[in-house]
C-alpha cells in the first residue's frame, strides 16, 4: 500500500475540525448588509431605469429634479438643491442641462432681480407625460416580485432608513 505525501500546499494548510468556523467568514462584509444590499437594489434600479427609459435622455437625479419642478411652482434652485440635497454647483448643472434640453426655464421672480424659479416648459410637460406612463411600467417591473403589501412596506422601510 502507496502512502501519500502531503504536497507543499497540503501540508501548509492547518485541518479543520468539521463545525470549525471559516476564520475568514469575519471578513464577509456583505451577507447580513444592509448598506451592501441597498447598494445591489439601487445597482438594479439604475440598470432598469436605463434600461426601460435611457433613450429619454434623463438620469434619475434630472428626472427628480424635473418631478420637483412640476409639483411645486415657483421652486428655485437653492430650493431645488436642498430638495435633492446636493451643492449649489451640483444644482447649477442639473438645472443647466434641463435647460439646454429645453425642459425648464428661468423665470424672474417679481420684486426681486438676483432670484429666479424654476418651471417646466410646454416641452417639459409633454416629457413628463410620457414618462409618468413609462414610469407606470418601470415601477410594476422592479417590483414584479413583491406583493402590494410586501412593496407598500418596503417603501415605508426604505422612507425609515433614509431618514
Amino acid at each position: 500500500m502507496a502512502t501519500r505525501t502531503p504536497t507543499a500546499a497540503t501540508a501548509r494548510r492547518p485541518r479543520r475540525a468539521a463545525a470549525e468556523e471559516d476564520p475568514l467568514e469575519r471578513f464577509d462584509f456583505q451577507r447580513d448588509s444592509l448598506g451592501y444590499a441597498l447598494r445591489r437594489a439601487q445597482v438594479r434600479a439604475y440598470e432598469l431605469f436605463f434600461e426601460m427609459l435611457g433613450e429619454m435622455d434623463l438620469s434619475p437625479a434630472r428626472l427628480t429634479a424635473l418631478s420637483l419642478i412640476a409639483t411645486q411652482p415657483d421652486i428655485n434652485q437653492a430650493a431645488l438643491a436642498r430638495h435633492l440635497n446636493i451643492a449649489g454647483p451640483s444644482v447649477l448643472k442639473l438645472v443647466d442641462a434641463l435647460e439646454g434640453a429645453g425642459l425648464v426655464c428661468r423665470l424672474d421672480v417679481a420684486g426681486d432681480r438676483r432670484r429666479y424659479a424654476l418651471a417646466l416648459t410646454a416641452t417639459g410637460r409633454s416629457r413628463m407625460e410620457q414618462l409618468r406612463e413609462r414610469l407606470a411600467v418601470y415601477e410594476a417591473k422592479l417590483a414584479e416580485g413583491l406583493s402590494a403589501a410586501e412593496r407598500a412596506q418596503l417603501l415605508a422601510l426604505l422612507e425609515k432608513v433614509g431618514r
